[in-house]
């Protein structure tokens, strides 16, 4: 008899145990879909002012996404590029390294994003090489 009470009573305070976290527990529905919200804003005012690029280095086929703005520079997207690419040496000069868009390696990109017209990343979005020429 004893046996049973004690297994009732512990039966009991497992059952109190777990309505009593259910009821601390943020609820699911309310919590997230807040959080998504505010998350949400944050993306779309983030994404009015920067853009992803993809920067590659055709000669050994090195590829980094990098998320740029319209006032950045190419010289700083050289920088950031040798470095994300692994071509950071500090005996080699960022200006040993030229940019180009990779539909047209003619002519070394030159000034700002909004300078060079570059596009999101996408179907017709921008991929940038990353070339040393010394």
């Amino acid at each position: 008899m004893a046996r049973r009470s004690i297994l009732s009573i512990a039966a009991v305070a497992a059952l109190a145990l777990s309505l009593l976290r259910a009821s601390l527990a943020p609820a699911f529905a309310g919590s997230a879909g807040q959080q998504l919200a505010v998350r949400g804003s944050r993306v779309a005012l983030a994404a009015e002012k920067r853009f992803e690029v993809f920067v590659t280095n055709p000669s050994v086929g090195a590829r980094t996404r990098m998320m740029i703005s319209p006032s950045m520079t190419c010289a700083e997207i050289v920088e950031r590029g040798r470095k994300e690419l692994g071509f950071d040496q500090p005996w080699i000069k960022n200006e040993d390294f030229k940019l180009y868009k990779a539909e047209d390696e003619s002519t070394p990109l030159k000034g700002s994003v909004a300078d060079n017209e570059m596009k999101p990343w996408g179907p017709d979005g921008t991929e940038l090489h990353l070339i040393f020429q010394p």
